[in-house]
């Protein structure tokens, strides 16, 4: 009986050893399997980290560049157009994932950059636009900008749109006033490219849709919809007012089959049909399983270095105590070390004022099992510094048990850089206020003893003239003259301080009516000099009627009052389109200006020649300017000394 059972021993025993080798080598496979899954997971979650955080900031800069327009918009009430156009020239040169910018008065767009194939957004109401009213509302109830898209533009194809709204500062206690909005039309396939979203780069099939922060899903941004069903992985991407989701599965999908599994299948077949190669078998599981521990290890590892390098405070915390805290964390609060933070009680690190917000935070995470958003708190460092910090917590299990994940963003410089922003415009509101003051009281109040003086040195001239010597009476008249000058200036001056008062550019004008009505009003003037004026066809701008006239007035004016003793004076007045203003020209044939002298001409009580060859004050081209800037155009000179004079200035054409 045992000579019969002993041969078949062995193949027990090989039967048996061949079983467990399979057993074993099928728990690698499976092992390994779940290994690959794994890391291809973690891979993902990288790379679509990386693209999320790319992402962010591309989204990100294109609004952050509208502060300086919004602050500049507040400041001064409003923007010329040509202020406007001339700034988003400069922003787009660095972000060329920007297609246009739009300036909305109200809910009216009024300014488009650039013009070129934009015209046909001009003039249109938002209320109007069924598809944008909605994203518009939104900016202007929340007072914050807000992203949205793909939206479908009213010159054609589709973008993002950043709706950034403006409210200037309120007065006399009231509240802020709308002005409009700043929109920012971000190309799609740009600023994916510029976030490193490529299709044909990444190693990732990823989509974007809306999320609105509440678990309900929005329209499709980016890529293919069916991603989200594939046991994608998923992260938000913050935006104002929402979140877009992200998705991502590894390009040839989560299937794992390479080289590595097949061997360890092969093998698998090797040790059931071999039984001598059983130990085999067993030594390739071992390696095997060292191996994926290893890399178990590994992923750790990484994940650990994500954290500890992260340029946000990451905190964990279980019952008030905190049991992890990175890098940032100690650096942001002081710590002496990198367990400077282990043990130690959450709250002691909030200030007094926040920390019943900092508690119910708290217990609703741990109760609702979710994440809360991002909350303001005060808080405390060890060496007693107060700082201000935007706080996103989270709960998460840890060794069995359920923590608070915190995210704790320092924005002290940032809230003292508003601050200071805002008391900077506080003091220049201030000082424009005392300089308009000052210009006021300094003409106004100076007339007065000025009217005393030029009186009673006239009353001298009128009694004493041919009672004193030659000398005498000269002298009189060197004070007359002086006073009736000083009257002029101030008169002048007073006029050119309250032009600011007057608001901003009015409504439509016709500049050629302007120019007949000036042209009788000079009637006198024209007939004793004898010039001829040509009129051309002009237009209708948007500027007030009565200080278009003061304009031509004075240019008009001058054009008479230096012309050359030896030929008849003429003067033509003209006007053409440049795309986006009307350009005006008024030229003579006059003494002309030498070139050195074209800016100084524009300033207050200017002269280049002497009084007893041509009267005035020297400030008429200095209210030009003040006019023509104040109703957002410009102007400059083209002359030649002895050669005739061409004063050009550009003003909006009418809405």
């Amino acid at each position: 009986m045992g000579r019969r059972v002993w041969p078949l021993i062995p193949f027990v025993a090989a039967s048996l050893i061949s079983a467990l080798a399979a057993l074993a080598l099928t728990e690698v496979y499976q092992l390994q399997v779940r290994h690959r899954q794994e890391a291809a997971r973690v891979d993902v979650v990288a790379h679509l980290g990386a693209v999320r955080g790319l992402l962010e900031g591309a989204l990100t800069a294109p609004l952050l560049v509208t502060r300086g327009l919004v602050a500049n918009i507040i400041q001064h009430g409003d923007v010329s157009d040509a202020n406007f156009a001339g700034t988003a020239a400069i922003v787009l040169m660095d972000y060329p994932s920007i297609r246009n910018l739009t300036l909305a008065r109200g809910t009216v767009i009024a300014a488009v950059y650039p013009l070129t194939a934009n015209q046909a957004v001009l003039g249109v109401d938002y209320r109007s636009r069924a598809d944008q009213w909605a994203t518009v509302e939104r900016a202007i109830q929340s007072r914050r900008p807000v992203v949205a898209g793909p939206v479908n533009l009213i010159q054609g194809g589709s973008a993002l749109i950043g709706r950034v709204p403006i409210f200037l500062p309120a007065k006399k206690g009231g509240d802020p006033s709308l002005f409009g909005l700043l929109s920012v039309v971000i190309d799609i396939p740009s600023i994916f490219a510029s976030a490193g979203i490529s299709q044909d780069d990444v190693p990732i099939a990823v989509a974007i849709r809306g999320h609105d922060g509440l678990g309900r899903a929005g329209g499709m941004v980016w890529g293919d919809e069916a991603i989200f069903d594939r046991d994608a992985v998923e992260m938000d991407v913050t935006l104002p007012d929402g979140t877009w989701r992200l998705a991502a599965t590894p390009r040839d999908g989560w299937e794992v089959t390479n080289g590595e599994l097949r061997v360890t299948r092969l093998l698998g077949g090797a040790l059931w049909l071999f039984v001598a190669f059983a130990s085999f078998g067993t030594a390739f599981y071992a390696m095997s399983l060292r191996c994926a521990r290893g890399r178990i290890a590994e992923s750790e590892e990484r994940y650990r270095a994500l954290v500890e390098t992260a340029p946000m405070a990451v905190c964990v915390h279980r019952d008030g105590r905190i049991i992890f805290a990175n890098t940032e964390a100690h650096r942001m609060v002081g710590a002496p070390d990198a367990d400077g933070l282990v043990g130690a009680n959450v709250l002691d690190l909030v200030h007094p004022e926040s920390k019943a917000l900092a508690e119910e935070r708290i217990s609703s995470v741990m109760a609702e099992g979710g994440k809360s958003p991002v909350a303001a708190y005060d808080c405390v460092t060890l060496d007693g510094r107060i700082i201000n910090a935007d706080v996103a917590s989270t709960r998460v299990m840890l060794d069995g048990r359920p923590a608070v994940l915190s995210l704790i963003h320092d924005v002290t410089l940032q809230h003292r850089a508003a601050a200071e922003r805002e008391r900077l415009v506080l003091s220049l509101q201030r000082s424009n206020e005392d300089l308009q003051q000052f210009a006021y009281i300094a003409s106004h109040d100076l007339q007065e003893p000025l009217r005393n003086v030029a009186s009673y040195v006239q009353l001298l001239a009128r009694r004493y003239r041919g009672r004193l010597d030659h000398d005498a009476d000269e002298f009189i008249g060197y004070a007359v003259g002086g006073a009736r000058r000083m009257q002029e200036m101030i008169t002048d001056l007073l006029e050119y301080s309250r032009i600011q008062e007057e608001g901003d550019a009015g409504g439509t004008t016709d500049s050629r009516k302007v120019v007949e009505r000036v042209l009788s009003d000079l009637a006198i003037v024209i007939d004793e000099s004898g010039a001829l004026v040509e009129v051309d066809q002009l237009p209708m701008i948007c500027c007030r009627e009565h200080e278009l006239g003061r304009i031509f007035l004075n240019l008009i004016g001058n054009a008479i009052k230096y012309r050359r003793p030896d030929i008849i004076p003429r003067v033509r007045i003209s006007a053409h389109w440049d795309d986006r203003f009307w350009t005006f020209s008024v030229t003579d044939n006059g003494i002309g200006i030498a070139p050195e002298y074209y800016e100084q001409i524009f300033s207050l009580f200017t002269r280049l020649h002497p009084r007893s060859s041509f009267g005035g004050t020297g400030i008429g081209l200095a209210i030009c300017r003040k006019l023509i800037q104040h109703n957002g155009g410009r102007i400059w000179v083209e002359a030649g000394e002895g050669q005739g004079s061409r004063f050009r200035f550009t003003l909006p054409a009418a809405r």
